[in-house]
């Protein structure tokens, strides 16, 4: 008989549990890419929580990437009031209010753990997706941000939840992450909440004031970014362009770390600020393009040393 699906593998500490969210069994959800970028022949089922069968059930993405990602999405907006408490609240300072009533002191014996729960849920990690003992599947977190603890599916999702959290009008929010960066999130929160309030003209001022303020701070920092600078030479013509995950890995990207002795994620979040002052001086786009594809690399690279000894097409250069 043959199967008309394939179950994953399911390693025996995770059996009777969701890949999703990490409750307790319910049913499994047949995924199948819609568009079907990668010739899928046959549904993959994954097993869920009744809460995240239904989700993925109402969803057609393209890859198991977009799929946890839309799902973590849904549990993000149905528990958003309990993720909230961990904002507002430590746990020491819930346990020691003084509240009356009994829906509020049953909120003070139990809001922490509603708490803890809600994160433990939208920050699970699902095993590795194989099939008989063989992966089949290469599940990313390239595009996934964390902030206070929180793993958000991407930094526009970290965006829009923390501007509805706070109160900023998420326009605001984008222009001053823009202008600061992604790895200062709590900076650029804090920068809103003391400035939002007033007129258009004077939120603009606001912006005016952050720009000429990182500029003079980018102007003293020049010195020491010369130092790092001192580069080694690599013939573009060196580089092999290749493709991961359907994104291409520019090559003119992969020069720019080389030349500065950059082999890593952490190595390349050390010098995002730099890598988007050299390539967005002719379009913020095409360094964006860059940056991502550069950070999908360096993922692999480093979560599989096998394909990045063997099969990295660029291998040498990175001896």
């Amino acid at each position: 008989m043959i199967s008309s699906y394939h179950n994953i593998d399911v390693p025996f500490d995770y059996r009777h549990t969701c890949w999703f969210c990490g409750e307790p069994y319910f049913d499994s959800h047949a995924f199948m890419a819609v568009p079907n970028y990668d010739n899928q022949t046959l549904p993959i089922m994954l097993p869920c929580c009744q809460e995240c069968f239904s989700f993925a059930n109402a969803i057609k993405v393209s890859s198991l990437d977009l799929l946890r990602d839309k799902v973590k999405q849904q549990l993000h907006k149905k528990y958003h009031k309990h993720l909230q408490i961990g904002v507002n609240w430590t746990k020491e300072e819930l346990e020691s209010s003084e509240m009356d009533g009994k829906a509020l002191e049953g909120f003070r014996i139990s809001g922490w753990k509603m708490f803890e729960i809600a994160k433990e849920r939208v920050n699970y990690v699902g095993w590795p997706i194989n099939i008989d003992g063989l992966p089949c599947y290469d599940v990313t977190t390239t595009y996934q941000f964390e902030y206070d603890g929180i793993i958000y599916t991407s930094l526009n999702h970290a965006v829009t939840q923390l501007a509805a959290l706070y109160a900023i009008p998420q326009p605001y929010l984008e222009q001053v992450i823009e202008l600061v960066g992604r790895d200062k999130m709590t900076y650029a929160l804090r920068f809103c909440k003391t400035t939002y309030g007033y007129s258009p003209a004077e939120l603009e001022s606001s912006l005016a004031s952050l720009r000429a303020l990182l500029a003079e701070e980018q102007a003293n920092a020049q010195p020491s970014r010369r130092l790092m600078q001192e580069q080694r030479k690599v013939a573009l013509t060196d580089i092999k362009q290749l493709m991961l995950y359907r994104t291409i890995i520019s090559p003119y990207a992969i020069q720019w770390a080389l030349e500065r002795g950059i082999q890593t994620l952490v190595e390349l979040a050390d010098h995002e600020e730099v890598f988007f002052e050299h390539f967005g001086k002719d379009s913020e786009l095409t360094a964006f393009t860059y940056f991502n594809g550069l950070q999908i690399y360096f993922e692999k690279r480093e979560l599989d040393p096998l394909w990045a000894d063997n099969d990295d097409p660029n291998r040498a250069l990175f001896k």
